[in-house]
């Protein structure tokens, strides 16, 4: 039997104070996993862009958690550390911006029975069997009939109809059926007239024929029920754990200060794949759902970490360039840049958010507890950006002396597993390896927000 999923105390209790003595000492290639087989339990549920390998977030959980501790992302994405985290017997909570993500992360890491989801899809092909349902609904996005066929609009307003009449609202299973729909959307054979919709590069693809939105959705459904089953399956036995969704932004979050054992994350690149442009389609179709129009999502996306939006919004005629941090790797960087306004301002803020980032982690992890970071160096306008590095320099500075570099791993990210063309000609020698950054938090200091 699975262990029970329980609801997190509205005070979490203090992470565990005990000592963690893992052995860390890793063979050359150790990190290196393979592109495939990764897509057990509930990953493949919903594509996901530069999705985090689950070996390497397993990899954490193990070197740096015991069963029972709590780990937390900052940054979830489709939540695959929540995942690893259940797998593991250890509590998870997860932070991301970006409310499609928070949608599917959730849903990931929640168990469902098997049986539940495979009514579900009974119910489901009976109801679109049926004639008069509700075909009415449409989203509020530009070029709508350009994107989508009208019969795929209808098919999906079909669907969006009897999601909302056949499960209870605010539930599990209700978030299952709408993490399966977006799926069918952002795909690689997303249901719209875009080719690689995953990715925020996608192209104009017409389908030449009517794509079958209600049998994809139920056959997925379907799918879904058997990763469901394997999820639980995979939980350990003999404890309980919690999943919790603990906020939006990570720079800001609203958690007590050392609650966690663990704070775990990738961060996305400085001038990072655009992830509201990715997910931009899904997000029309589930305004109501999801409480944030095509509109807002837009706005909202200027606020997202490593984006190039807005890049001179503080720039001014006295001020072209942004002023020295006082973090040497940062300002060595801008200066590089200088020919680039906008890109200057864009590693500037990028450090400066991220910066916040490191101080709130540093805060909400348990003395003796550990931050990991997983990162790739960047390239911008053929200027090296080396992250791994700078993020060693800030992390003891931006959190009073309480972050201290205990290791930095390497792994290679081999050419084969790359979905994105790249013009090294134009940006420069493509990144082939990625770091893990640890840091252990100590007892000494007092984790103040970075300035």
């Amino acid at each position: 039997m699975p262990s029970a999923l329980t609801s997190v105390p509205a005070d979490p209790p203090q992470a565990s104070a005990a000592c963690h003595r893992h052995s860390r000492a890793l063979a050359p290639g150790a990190l290196d996993f393979t592109a495939s087989g990764h897509l057990y339990a509930t990953h493949g549920i919903h594509a996901f862009a530069a999705r985090l390998p689950p070996p390497l977030a397993r990899w954490a959980v193990d070197s740096f958690t015991d069963p029972g501790d709590y780990v937390l992302d900052v940054m979830c994405g489709s939540g695959t550390t929540l995942v690893e985290g259940l797998l593991a017997g250890r509590h998870v909570w997860g932070v991301d911006i970006d409310p499609l993500a928070r949608l599917i992360a959730v849903t990931k890491a929640t168990p469902l029975p098997a049986e539940q989801v495979m009514s579900l899809a009974d119910q489901v092909e009976a109801r679109l069997a049926q004639a008069g349902v509700d075909d009415s609904w449409r989203p509020k996005l530009p070029r709508l009939e350009y994107w989508f066929r009208p019969e795929v609009c209808a098919d999906l307003a079909r669907v969006k109809t009897v999601i909302a009449d056949v499960t209870p609202a605010g539930s599990a299973l209700r978030n299952l059926a709408w993490t399966v729909f977006s799926s069918l959307i952002v795909a690689r054979t997303s249901v719209a007239n875009a080719r690689d919709l995953v990715h925020s590069r996608h192209h104009y693809r017409a389908w030449p024929k009517d794509p079958d939105v209600p049998g994809r959705f139920v056959r997925q459904l379907r799918r879904a029920a058997g990763m469901m089953s394997d999820l639980a399956d995979r939980i350990p036995a003999d404890r309980t754990v919690t999943v919790r969704m603990a906020g939006s932004d990570a720079r800001a979050l609203t958690i007590p200060d050392g609650a966690v054992d663990l704070t775990f994350f990738s961060p996305p690149y400085v001038s990072a794949l655009d992830y509201p442009r990715a997910h931009m389609f899904a997000v029309a179709w589930l305004a109501d759902v999801l409480g944030v129009d095509v509109d807002q999502y837009r706005l909202h996306a200027r606020d997202y970490i490593g984006t190039d939006r807005a890049a001179l919004a503080l720039a001014t005629a006295t001020q072209p360039l942004p002023p020295d941090t006082g973090w040497t790797g940062v300002d060595e960087v801008v200066q590089r840049l200088a020919q680039a306004p906008a890109k200057a301002w864009t590693v500037h803020r990028y450090f400066r958010d991220m910066a916040t980032v490191l101080a709130e982690c540093g805060r909400v992890t348990r003395p003796g507890g550990h931050v990991v970071i997983v990162v790739c160096p960047s390239n911008i306008r053929r200027v090296r950006v080396d992250t791994h590095e700078v993020f060693a320099e800030l992390a003891p500075l931006v959190s009073g002396g309480c972050l201290e570099i205990e290791d930095t791993y390497s792994r290679t990210i081999h050419d084969h597993r790359r979905v994105m063309p790249y013009l090294e000609r134009a940006f420069g020698e493509r990144m082939r390896t990625e770091y893990v950054v640890v840091a252990r938090r100590t007892a000494a200091g007092v984790v103040q927000p970075a300035s």
